[in-house]
């Protein structure tokens, strides 16, 4: 949607940005972790202007339905074992969403456990 349009009208004051250098500055919940909107403040990044949202969390009618999961390997940097990403990736599948990440999925959960472990949020 486009970001002029985007307005946290709900305890705004616990969203927190995930990673300030990512592409993609994910603002999660800060006391639960969830991902509600993703904005790009590179002004050449050909999506510059837009904000990704989360509608499956919106109660509203008329929203398109989720239709895959991205950077599923995130979910790790939140506190998620990763030995557990096989059974979440399954049960995404088994919901019919396809769940992506950047690289192959046993990358992707090496480089977030890492940087879970570097952050504190998962123990070595």
């Amino acid at each position: 949607m486009p970001r002029d349009k985007l307005k946290a009208t709900g305890h705004a004051e616990k969203l927190a940005l995930v990673d300030p250098q990512a592409a993609i500055q994910r603002h999660a919940c800060s006391k639960f972790g969830v991902h509600m909107y993703g904005r790009i403040e590179n002004r050449a990044h050909p999506l510059y202007g837009f904000d990704f949202i989360h509608t499956e969390l919106s109660p509203e009618k008329g929203w398109s339905a989720p239709q895959f999961a991205a950077f599923v390997s995130s979910i790790i940097e939140s506190g998620a074992s990763p030995a557990l990403m096989g059974t979440v990736r399954a049960r995404l599948k088994a919901l019919g969403l396809e769940p992506y990440d950047c690289l192959s999925p046993e990358r992707m959960d090496v480089i977030a456990t890492h940087a879970a472990k570097a952050s504190g949020v998962l123990k070595p």
